[in-house]
């Protein structure tokens, strides 16, 4: 009778916890199992995997995040090397923001324009011979044109910043979407190239379920339809799914075809790699 009664009350107790998880509000949720004759095996996988690597070959300086956390896209992972990239950023700087050579044409350019209009003045009243003035316009043209050309090497300076600058950026990795850090492949110091990783991160929201039902039931199964998606322990509950791809192409050796479905998980409340059974709403 005491046995009977523990039983009874770690069965409650499993009850109660199951219950508590699906009403946390992340997503709906049901304790309920499909039933075995519609359920059809699968697994949740997360919607994807990235291997984030490097866009040069350099070292490692530092890495910003481990194995397990949490990272936002546009965070920062890794940093590396990036001595002389930053020195030939402030050389760019230097050059782009100096305006010397501007400041020196433009004023030549109006002393040679005053020159011309006192030279025409003075050619009226004959006080001054016509190749003069020809010499005088021909150093306003002069100095025009190296007006020109400074305000031209002005452009290419800033242009050379902003190449300079995003040349520094490339030795900042950051993510490219909301996901976890599965694995961290490198540390600091050791040397990355384009053909090894530094990071694997993994998308967990939404999670994608396959599924491969046999072929009686192709043409009942239709991208939008809902399934119901019973995941094994330690979760324990039934959530709905959406179908988002269905196989043109069967498994001939196992009679079956190909299912995608995709299971929204907001913030993260499901693990990925988890088996499952799906039923659907035929």
């Amino acid at each position: 009778m005491f046995g009977e009664a523990l039983m009874t009350d770690l069965s409650g107790v499993f009850v109660g916890a199951v219950i508590a998880f699906a009403a946390t509000g992340a997503f709906a949720a049901s304790p309920i199992e499909p039933s075995p004759a519609q359920a059809i095996d699968c697994v949740i996988n997360p919607s994807m995997t990235l291997k984030i690597g490097s866009p040069v070959s350099t070292t490692l300086d530092s890495i910003e995040v481990d194995r397990g956390d949490h990272v936002k896209r546009g965070q920062v992972l890794a940093r590396l090397d990036s001595g002389v990239e930053a020195a030939d950023l402030a050389l760019a700087d230097a050059r782009a923001s100096g305006k010397s050579e501007v400041d020196r044409t433009q004023s030549k350019m109006e002393l040679a324009a005053a020159d011309l209009s006192r030279g025409e003045r003075l050619l009226q009243g004959a006080n001054i011979p016509p190749q003069k003035v020809d010499e005088l316009r021909s150093n306003f043209q002069v100095a025009r044109q190296d007006m020109v050309t400074a305000e031209l090497n002005q452009r290419l300076a800033a242009l050379e910043f902003a190449r300079a600058q995003s040349m520094l950026l490339q030795r900042i990795i950051r993510s490219p979407v909301d996901g976890i850090v599965t694995q961290r492949l490198l540390g600091p110091g050791e040397y990355v190239h384009q053909d090894n990783h530094i990071l694997v991160l993994a998308v967990i929201a939404p999670l994608l379920v396959e599924a491969y039902p046999p072929v009686r039931l192709w043409g009942q199964v239709h991208p939008g339809d809902t399934a119901d998606v019973a995941i094994a322990e330690p979760v324990g509950v039934t959530v709905p799914a959406t179908v988002k791809i269905v196989d043109q192409v069967f498994d001939s050796a196992s009679g079956t075809f190909g299912v995608r479905l995709e299971l929204p998980n907001p913030d993260d409340a499901l693990p990925a790699g988890l088996r499952c059974r799906v039923a659907f709403r035929l």
